[in-house]
This record gives C-alpha cells, sequence and structure tokens, in this order.
C-alpha cells in the first residue's frame, strides 16, 4: 500500500491556512472527503465536489445533470487514476460559506503502511464551520480571538488511526463519545433538556449524557418524532446494514442530532449496540403505529407553516381529513404538535393558531396577519405536502427549474449551489420581498447580469417564478391563481419584462438607469 502527500489549503487565506495529510491509495472520494473534514476539524454537514479542471471532471456525492464543460463523476470512485495524473485539484465545501480549498499533490509515498490518513504538518487554527466563510472568519478573528480554537493536530491523528480500526459490526457509545468534542456533546445534552453542564470536564459530560439520553423516558418520546424515511433507515442501520445512498444522508440529521447515530466515511453510519438494546425495550407495533401517525401530522404542519406562515387548526384538519383514510381530529392535532413541540418546532400554538416558529419568536404575526389577505387557504394537493415536508417546505415548480436552467447555462452559475439559490429565492418570494430583495441575493450568491440580455432573460423568468410561487401573503395562492378565481385584480399580477436598454430605469428597483447599476456591477 502507498499514499498520496497531499497540500490542502484554504483558497484565499492570509496567512495560508493548510494541512498536509498522507491519504492511502485506493480509498474513495467520499472517503477522501471525508479525511478533509476530520483534518479541518468540521462535522460533514454541507454538500461538496472535487474538480480537476484540467481534466474536464467534477466529484459530486450524487447524479448531476450533464454539463458541456464538466464530465460528472460519483464520489464512490477510488481516487488513483484522477490524482495520480494531476499535480492540483480543488475540494469545495458547502456551497453557500463557499470554502474552497487548493489541493496539491506533493509526493507519492509508495511504502506507506497505515491503512488510515494523518496530518504530518499544518499551519493555522480551527475554522469554525460555519462562521458564513472566509471573510466571516477574518472579522471573527480580530472581533472575538477567543472564539478561535488551536488546531490539535495530536487529536486529528488519534481520530484518524480510531476510525481505521474501528469494527463496525458492534460499537459501544462511549468509543463513540471519545472521540466527540465537548461543544458537540454540549449540543446533545441541550437537545435532550439537560443544562447546567458546561462546567464539567469532557469525560464526565460525556457519561451523564449517555446516561441520560438512553433512558426510555427520554429516548422514547425522541423516537416519537422519527419520521417514515428516517425510520427506515435507522432500522435499517440497526440490522447491520451501513450503507446509506448519498441522496439520504440528510434523513440522519435528526438522530444524529441526538445522539443516537455516528457517520463513518463513505456514507456509513453506526448506531451503538446501547441504542439498538434501549430502542428494542420500547419497539413494538403499536409504537411504530403512534410514532407513523405523529410523522403524518408533522408533514401536513410542515406544509401549512409552508404555505400561510399562521395556520387555524381547522385548516389542517380540512386538509388532513381530505386525503387520509383515518380522521383527525383537534385533540390528536395538539397532541402530536406537544409531542414534536421539543424536538421539530417548525411551529408554536399561540392564541389558537399554529404561528411560524419565528414570527412566534419575534412576536410579528399581528403585524403579518395585518398584511395577509382575507381569501380562502389554499388547499394543497397531496403530492405537494409530501414534496414540501421532504424539502423542509421548499416546493419545486416548473418555473423555478427554468430558472435553475438559465442561471447555470447562461450564467455558468455551479450546478451545486443551484438549490440553494432556488431555495432562498422562492422563500423571499413566499414571504413578500420585493424584486430589490431577490436581485440583492443573486448578488450574495455572487451572480451580476452585466448583459443587456441576460437581465432581460432573466427579469421574464422571474416574472414567471414570481406568479407561479406561493405566497403566504395569498394564503398559499400563486398570483395567477388570484387573478383566475376574482381573489385579486389583474394589476396585481406582475407583468412580463419588456426589452432593457442601458438608458432604462434598472428593474432591480434601484431608481437608478440599468447601465448605471446592475450593468456595471462586478464581484
Amino acid at each position: 500500500m502507498g499514499a498520496y502527500q497531499l497540500k490542502i489549503t484554504i483558497k484565499g487565506s492570509k496567512p495560508p491556512i493548510w494541512r498536509r495529510i498522507l491519504v492511502p491509495e485506493g480509498i474513495t472520494f467520499a472517503k477522501l472527503h471525508q479525511v478533509i473534514q476530520t483534518a479541518f476539524s468540521w462535522s460533514n454537514e454541507h454538500l461538496y465536489q472535487f474538480e480537476f479542471r484540467s481534466e474536464g471532471v467534477r466529484v459530486v456525492p450524487f447524479e448531476e445533470n450533464e454539463s458541456k464543460k464538466f464530465q460528472y463523476i460519483l464520489a464512490e470512485e477510488t481516487i488513483d487514476k484522477l490524482v495520480s495524473d494531476t499535480g492540483k485539484f480543488t475540494y469545495t465545501y458547502d456551497f453557500g460559506d463557499n470554502w474552497i480549498h487548493a489541493i496539491t499533490v506533493e509526493e507519492v509515498i509508495p511504502d506507506y503502511k497505515a491503512p488510515y490518513a494523518q496530518v504530518v504538518k499544518f499551519k493555522g487554527d480551527i475554522i469554525p464551520e460555519n462562521c458564513g466563510g472566509l471573510k466571516a472568519y477574518y472579522e471573527l478573528l480580530e472581533k472575538s480571538p477567543e472564539m478561535i480554537k488551536e488546531y490539535d493536530m495530536a487529536s486529528v491523528n488519534e481520530a484518524f488511526r480510531q476510525n481505521g480500526h474501528v469494527s463496525s459490526e458492534e460499537v459501544h457509545i462511549a468509543e463513540i463519545y471519545k472521540y466527540y468534542d465537548k461543544n458537540s456533546i454540549l449540543e446533545i445534552a441541550k437537545r435532550h433538556g439537560m443544562s447546567g453542564l458546561a462546567k464539567l470536564k469532557k469525560e464526565e459530560l460525556a457519561e451523564r449524557t449517555i446516561s441520560h439520553i438512553l433512558k426510555k423516558e427520554v429516548m422514547r418520546p425522541y423516537f416519537l418524532c422519527v419520521r417514515d424515511s428516517e425510520m427506515k433507515l435507522f432500522e435499517q442501520i440497526a440490522e447491520g446494514n451501513f450503507e446509506v445512498a448519498s441522496c439520504d444522508i440528510e434523513e440522519m440529521d435528526f438522530l444524529y442530532a441526538g445522539g443516537y447515530l455516528t457517520s463513518e466515511a463513505d456514507s456509513r453510519f453506526l448506531t451503538a449496540k446501547e441504542v439498538i438494546e434501549a430502542y428494542q425495550e420500547f419497539n413494538s407495533p403499536e409504537f411504530q403505529e403512534e410514532r407513523s401517525r405523529i410523522s403524518t401530522i408533522g408533514d401536513y404542519l410542515c406544509a401549512a407553516n409552508s404555505l400561510y406562515a399562521v395556520t387555524p387548526p381547522s385548516v389542517i384538519l380540512e386538509t388532513f381529513n381530505k386525503y387520509e383514510a383515518k380522521k383527525l381530529t383537534l385533540e390528536e392535532l395538539l397532541h402530536a404538535y406537544e409531542c414534536l413541540r421539543p424536538y421539530r418546532s417548525l411551529v408554536a400554538y399561540v392564541e389558537g393558531s399554529f404561528v411560524d416558529a419565528t414570527l412566534a419568536e419575534h412576536k410579528s404575526y399581528g403585524e403579518f396577519l395585518s398584511r395577509q389577505k382575507k381569501v380562502p387557504y389554499y388547499i394543497p394537493t397531496q403530492q405537494e405536502i409530501r414534496f414540501m415536508a421532504d424539502n423542509e417546505g421548499f416546493l419545486m415548480t416548473p418555473e423555478l427549474h427554468q430558472l435553475g436552467s438559465f442561471l447555470t447555462k447562461e450564467m455558468n452559475v455551479d450546478e451545486d449551489m443551484i438549490p440553494y439559490i432556488l431555495r432562498q429565492i422562492q422563500a423571499q418570494i413566499s414571504l413578500g420581498g420585493q424584486l430589490q430583495e431577490v436581485m440583492d441575493d443573486m448578488e450574495t450568491f455572487g451572480i451580476f447580469f452585466d448583459e443587456a440580455e441576460h437581465m432581460e432573460h432573466f427579469a421574464s423568468i422571474i416574472t414567471d417564478v414570481w406568479n407561479h410561487t406561493r405566497l403566504v401573503l395569498n394564503r398559499g395562492h400563486k398570483p395567477y391563481e388570484m387573478v383566475m378565481k376574482g381573489l385579486e385584480g389583474v394589476s396585481n399580477q406582475r407583468k412580463v419584462a419588456k426589452k432593457i436598454y442601458p438608458n432604462d430605469p434598472c428593474p432591480c428597483g434601484s431608481g437608478r438607469k440599468y447601465k448605471k447599476c446592475c450593468m456595471k456591477k462586478r464581484d
């Protein structure tokens, strides 16, 4: 067995932040992704890709659409052919914060014997994973240097050694928590209502947290909130099938956050022997029936929150009972809400309505209701309900799909950024945002319309997106539906944009001429 010596540098960091790593030959790109995550003390929460620009190849964790510029291959492929034939490539992680790593292949070491990676040299402390990007990191470093942790190469290499030797067939929960840092364990404890533990040493904290989350009175209510798709994967892992498809990895988040699962390399997940034994003590057909019922009710709550933000129980009852054979009562709905509230608090029950949790927290639902049109509530289709529940409230439309195609084909936006962009645009429009706010979001993603043709095309597409987005201010109705149903005048529907000339007012709403505004903007 040999190894590659890779120098991995955060692109744009000054002074450079880097790790020099020995990586065994024969591993997959999915495993290399996990190696980099461990080396930078990150937690594998976001999407990623490798790019070999000179070879015209991108490596991604799931299927991608064809591209004229790149050939896509899946991360299950081994690294050897591409890595051995190149001197440099890039690894991008989290397309929101956009951490780009420049990777240099420094050397091939033919006599490397260890079955795991190791860091041999480094420069720079730990970058907080979700700090907002490199610029935000440097601001944090300047304003709150105490928030930045020193890099511990010995601990990282110990984690590599353990990952290389732990058997996947039986693992104990204490072994798993041994390799969590203190803050991660505190987050698990907090999720289960534990407090006052910050001053404990890591070993005592782990012991108390493990003891608490394995109690039946703690574990059973948490598992009652597991969705059907999540439960199917948990049962699969508990039975010894540890491989999870890349497209299903996000389904592991709830049980991972609860401390009942841990991730391994190559899309593998483990659950400890003690977790399985504790689960079996309350698992029964009756439990699964109750859990599945709560899961279904939770799906309807999620869809209603996405469509209306403030929802009377009668609307949920009407929708649920339209599609489900076993009818729902107000008493059962409120019981399901109370079960879900501690762990999946999308909504709060306030003054007889289910209110979006953020609106409730800021006590701004009264103002919102004054702006919401007094029209009948749109009743979604069953397909829409399932899609929104599976995608945290997001609802794909043909118009959004068209926008995604435009951004990739005409604006050269990376395909992996498209889901984030479409979600943000839909959320902005649905909540009553204006065109200027959409344009600001586009700029945040690094998208500028420098040509009149592009701006004209975008303006036409975004008009279609706008008129076919279900707005919370319309109680779930699309603007064009409001017109078709006679609920609102035609004047409130957005018109298709005309051709834009340099001296025309900029369609972003800034009040300046197009040539002095969006046409001139650069990164």
